[in-house]
């Protein structure tokens, strides 16, 4: 696997003028002690700033489908390269076969499939930016 460029990493953030430096002993946990309750970030918790370059675009994904999705390269565009190589066997071997009536049997699905791809496509692309702000993030 390649390694990820620079400009992926997280970096952190300057230190804040008057930030306690090290390790302290926070006040008690819960409403009485004044910190926040479960879930809730305290007032001098860390806020974590993730900028994710290189992300997928749902808008190019839908423009691949479109023009080119019959040979499946908005699945590869995706990270989903088994099912670019399906479709695109499907789609050749119906357009080729198309003539002798037998192409129909492979365009039929091929079509059906990429229907389901209008639905799932804005999925498939949250999904993707998820992982890559996960994986930069350091979550």
């Amino acid at each position: 696997m390649a390694e990820e460029p620079e400009y992926y990493r997280a970096q952190p953030l300057p230190p804040r003028e008057g930030a306690p430096q090290g390790y302290r002993q926070g006040p008690p946990f819960g409403p009485a002690g004044g910190a926040s309750q479960w879930g809730q970030p305290g007032a001098g918790a860390p806020t974590v700033n993730v900028n994710v370059v290189g992300g997928k675009s749902a808008l190019l994904a839908y423009v691949l489908w479109f023009f080119l999705g019959q040979f499946g390269v908005h699945k590869f565009y995706l990270a989903q390269p088994f099912q670019g190589i399906l479709y695109f066997l499907l789609g050749a071997t119906g357009w080729l076969t198309v003539g002798i009536l037998i192409g129909w049997f492979f365009l039929i699905p091929l079509w059906l499939l990429m229907l389901i791809d209008i639905f799932v496509i804005p999925l498939r692309v949250g999904t993707l930016n998820a992982r890559l702000a996960r994986r930069v993030s350091g979550y």
